[in-house]
């Protein structure tokens, strides 16, 4: 099987860490892993082929540096120029593959999910490759634990082998209906998780939405291979209709199977669902980072650059990152969403909206902004080498904190240690490398009239 990581979410529901650039599946929520690695690693003693990713264009960097951490090297990463949810996205792999003649079973994952029982989750995924082998189009129901308002659910038809056909899917229920859902015990929650030869989902996908594979095969025509990124032409793919693989195909299909499952699984969809996932205190409280409470019960509190302090306080969720504070009751914890939308439509200096950037080299941190300065941190990787580029509106310096630097500017080469400085005016082209075996930390600061990512001429491009 050919994993295929799914990490086009963009995580609203867990603002204000969740960013359009630094969505759920990057965050480290529940152990020193990001969802993403947590998602790859995961694979380990079950499949040894390398996976594919599909994401958007802007989060490319942190794909790779999120691979490179755990030390998983990826087959390809395909490139969305715009959002068209999953069936199209999956429509490039499956048309991908068949182009090279390859069919074997592409195993679906969403990048930002919860797993706690791996080994019930691998035996799973066996039983869903000995019916994707025969051409079944395969989903992994989750047993449900509680009736559940937030999840999709399948129901299960006769019984295939060791699986169940898929008699329905049904959308998100009110409490009422899940929990005549969960009584019958023919329902499963609909995990996202599938697995299918290539060739057998184009084949429900033409049958069903054949203006997806129309616009995908174009796109791919004029697919353009950079070092593992796959670009493909974006005013093909955005002809295509948006739409999910379930809407597309799995609702339609008559070679649905589902397999069941029990492996402690959680989309982590919401702060509530993260805080189900946490130990929590005696008084059912979820502390994580710094914090001090005083006759507090129920609630979740995730400190980040600051100490939270709270008391009295029930039922309440409290998430404190490096530019926001949000507090909401946990009945009401669906509604963040909408105050992400309104923080992200404020005229803020995008400049302070993420705190980690990835880049080819390693990746930069910006510790302060406001108007006329910047301060950020850079981290290079040993080797690595920012592309030689000028400024023509602020003028930087350099201060070595750790390892060896090299800097080339207006055509000298300096050498610097920790300690060491340089300063760098407007208009002079300049390069800072890594020499050394370690990572090179350098503080960089930004001054002029304007700080924009804008102001950057490359000689060669990153």
């Amino acid at each position: 099987m050919i994993p295929v990581i799914l990490s086009g979410g963009s995580g609203t529901r867990l603002w204000p860490l969740s960013r359009t650039d630094h969505p759920k599946q990057f965050l480290r929520l529940l152990s020193d892993h990001s969802l993403i690695q947590e998602t790859l690693l995961r694979l380990k003693g079950v499949n040894e082929q390398k996976p594919i990713v599909i994401c958007h264009e802007s989060h490319r960097f942190k794909v790779l540096e999120h691979s490179r951490q755990i030390h998983q090297p990826l087959e390809s990463i395909f490139l969305e120029p715009v959002a068209r949810n999953t069936a199209p996205a999956l429509a490039l792999v499956a048309l991908q593959r068949v182009a090279l003649g390859k069919n074997e079973p592409l195993l679906v994952l969403p990048a930002d999910h919860r797993i706690l029982d791996i080994k019930t989750f691998q035996q799973a995924l066996k039983i869903a490759e000995q019916h994707a082998l025969t051409g079944a189009l395969v989903s992994l129901g989750v047993e449900a634990e509680e009736p559940h308002t937030g999840y999709g659910y399948i129901k299960r038809g006769g019984r295939k082998g060791n699986a169940y056909r898929i008699e329905s899917f049904r959308e998100k229920p009110d409490l009422d209906t899940a929990r005549k859902y969960v009584e019958s015990g023919d329902y499963y929650w609909n995990s996202g998780i599938f697995m299918f030869q290539p060739e057998a989902y184009l084949d429900e996908l033409q049958r069903n939405e054949p203006g997806i594979v129309v616009a995908c095969h174009e796109a791919l025509r004029r697919l353009h291979s950079d070092l593992q990124f796959l670009r493909i032409d974006e005013k093909a793919y955005t002809r295509s209709p948006s739409r999910s693989i379930d809407y597309a195909v799995m609702e339609h299909t008559r070679k649905g199977v589902v397999v069941p499952v029990a492996c402690g699984w959680s989309d982590i969809g919401s702060w509530t669902a993260l805080q189900a996932c946490s130990e929590s205190d005696e008084a059912g409280n979820v502390i994580e980072g710094k914090a001090i409470i005083e006759q507090c019960s129920n609630s979740y509190i995730r400190s980040g650059h600051r100490t939270v302090a709270a008391v009295g306080v029930d039922n309440l969720v409290i998430i404190d990152s490096h530019d926001a504070v949000m507090v909401a009751s946990e009945d009401h914890v669906q509604l963040v969403g909408k105050l992400a939308k309104q923080f992200q439509s404020d005229p803020v200096d995008s400049l302070s909206q993420e705190e980690e950037v990835f880049r080819p080299w390693g990746h930069y941190k910006n510790l302060s902004v406001d108007e006329g300065y910047c301060v950020r941190k850079l981290c290079i990787h040993p080797g690595a080498s920012l592309s030689e580029h000028s400024h023509k509106l602020r003028s930087e310096s350099w201060v070595v904190l750790k390892g060896e630097a090299r800097v080339r500017l207006d055509g000298q080469v300096h050498d610097l240690g920790p300690g060491e400085s340089i300063n760098i005016k407007s208009q002079l082209k300049h390069r800072l490398e890594n020499i050394g075996k370690d990572a090179l930390e350098v503080i960089e600061t930004q001054t002029g009239l304007t700080i924009s990512e804008e102001d950057i001429e490359r000689v060669q491009p990153e």
